[in-house]
């Protein structure tokens, strides 16, 4: 009982101090903790193990604001309250709540990189489990940020050689153009429990504030850039290795015609077969088609997809251009007004 007492009068006056730099893990003024609540997380320490249970199963109906007290229990000696931490935090986690899932995912991702093995293995394990929920919040946040997230369709999977592996609603490809760098804001420097600052893992600056959560979408085909709007060369190569099967690509402008070519990789020569036709966008607009063999943009030849690329590039969405395609083995003029990468 005196133990406990000890124990209780210091983590009340922790908690004060916690809740003074609240900010780290809450937007919001945070709001006092519950004496039951702390009773619980004391509990965790408990020698009965129906009262350790019952308070891993009781904790996460405090949402967010238990997760600071609980990061601090996983830097206690108790490997098994620093377990049943975890567990609470992915419970909260998976409650999905708008205000909480992101600070729990926050503070998972902390813990797998925590000094103790043990705890960084079984934060990454939660991590893990939940790589639907992580990628479901990365949509969010990189559409927040200013970022256009393609999701397959059914059609497009029909249409594409080599889809059939995907899946309608996995991302396809995400755009990134002037509002997202605009929009990004300075990262937080990473912290550990302990109050001292740590390198961050993932890099931060003005124009990487959203990276980390490119990361997170799994089997994503194409990372674009609009505008010249490359990534920083050392988040490039982390984010190249994070995502190893991605495409990179940079377009000069915002204009796109809304085609694949059917000869990815191959060298083309005398035009550019054109392979999947976006729906909605420029070229399905003025009756392009697959099979269609592009040989003149505008004013100029085009040798292969790439050039086609280029030429692009060189217009703004909303300029109207003829294109002179053959269309089984005849000659076809069409007029093509330009899409936008950043209203699709």
């Amino acid at each position: 009982m005196k133990t406990r007492l000890i124990l209780l009068t210091g983590f009340a006056l922790w908690l004060a101090s916690c809740f003074c730099t609240a900010e780290v893990y809450a937007k919001d003024e945070a709001q006092p903790l519950p004496q039951q609540a702390i009773d619980y997380i004391l509990d965790l320490e408990s020698d009965d193990f129906q009262t350790r249970q019952q308070a891993t199963q009781k904790l996460p109906e405090y949402g967010e604001q238990i997760i600071p007290p609980l990061l601090k229990v996983t830097q206690g000696d108790s490997l098994e309250a620093a377990v049943r931490a975890i567990l609470v935090i992915e419970q909260v986690y998976i409650q999905g709540k708008e205000k909480s899932v992101g600070q729990a995912e926050d503070a998972l991702e902390q813990l797998a990189h925590a000094r103790n093995p043990s705890v960084a293995i079984r934060a990454e394990e939660a991590i893990d489990r939940h790589a639907d929920i992580r990628e479901k919040r990365a949509v969010r946040e990189i559409t927040k940020l200013g970022g256009k997230v393609i999701f397959w369709t059914a059609e497009d999977i029909a249409r594409t050689p080599g889809a059939s592996t995907r899946e309608p609603g996995q991302v396809r490809y995400i755009v990134l153009g002037e509002k997202w760098w605009s929009g990004n804001e300075k990262a937080p420097a990473v912290t550990e429990t302990g109050g001292k600052e740590k390198k961050a893992a993932e890099p931060t600056g003005a124009n990487e504030r959203g990276l980390r959560f490119i990361k997170r979408i799994r089997n994503l085909e194409t990372l674009y850039m609009i505008k010249g709007n490359t990534i920083p060369e050392l988040a490039m190569d982390d984010l190249m290795k994070a995502l190893p099967s991605t495409r990179f690509q940079t377009r000069d402008s915002d204009a796109m015609l809304g085609i694949s070519s059917s000869q990815a990789g191959a060298v083309e020569t005398d035009g550019c077969l054109v392979g999947d036709v976006s729906e909605g966008l420029a070229a399905a607009k003025a009756g392009i088609q697959s099979g269609d063999r592009i040989v003149q943009f505008g004013d100029h030849k085009v040798d292969s997809f790439n050039s086609l690329v280029d030429l692009i590039g060189k217009k703004e969405a909303g300029d109207t251009v003829e294109v002179l395609l053959i269309r089984n083995g005849k000659p076809k003029s069409v007029s093509v007004t330009l899409s936008s990468w950043l209203e699709r």
